[in-house]
């Protein structure tokens, strides 16, 4: 009985590593230093946010993701605040509508209830995971095109980020930074 036990253990193991997520390099408040001697430097957005965007077939070679589909790695200054995998969508919502994202999400992170018709999925999901904060988005937007993606972070690099869109519309609406905050 033993025996039996641990082959199936050892089974359920390899399948396990069979279906690996996607290998991110770094983590969430990790330094850019591996990610830009693997691929590149990031690109400026703001004063002190930038962004470096990796095709998922580089990050995710076992997952069947699309090309069309890319990895954004969101820094606040070198530190990686969070990691957005964005379906780029086409007029038909052709990556969308392979629902690769979407089972990317249900495999990796735990399964939802999506209604009779996946396709027809029109809401976002959430999970805390492993100190991670992980939402999945899938929204149709007026024009009928489909924003699909899955933004993972942790709560502190969370907060930061609001914190920076925040002073950012703040300086977009004429209001100057908060003391203490000049750049």
């Amino acid at each position: 009985m033993k025996k039996i036990l641990l082959i199936i253990f050892t089974f359920s193991l390899y399948i396990s590593q069979s279906q690996a997520a996607c290998d991110f390099v770094i983590n969430i408040g990790d330094n850019k230093e591996k990610l830009v001697a693997k691929f590149a430097e990031p690109l400026p957005i703001y004063e002190g946010l930038f962004m470096l965007p990796v095709p998922s077939p580089e990050v995710c070679p076992n997952d069947n993701l699309d090309q069309d589909i890319a990895i954004e790695y969101i820094f606040l200054g070198d530190n990686l605040a969070a990691i957005r995998m964005v379906a780029f969508n086409d007029e038909k919502n052709s990556i969308s509508k392979k629902l690769l994202l979407m089972n990317y999400a249900k495999n990796n992170y735990g399964n939802f209830d999506t209604g009779e018709n996946p396709q027809l999925f029109n809401d976002f999901q959430s999970w805390e995971t492993f100190g991670n904060i992980v939402v999945y988005k899938r929204l149709l937007d007026p024009k009928g095109k489909i924003g699909e993606e899955i933004y993972i972070s942790n709560d502190e690099y969370d907060y930061l980020l609001g914190a920076f869109f925040n002073e950012q519309e703040e300086i977009e609406d004429g209001k100057p930074a908060p003391e203490g905050q000049t750049e």
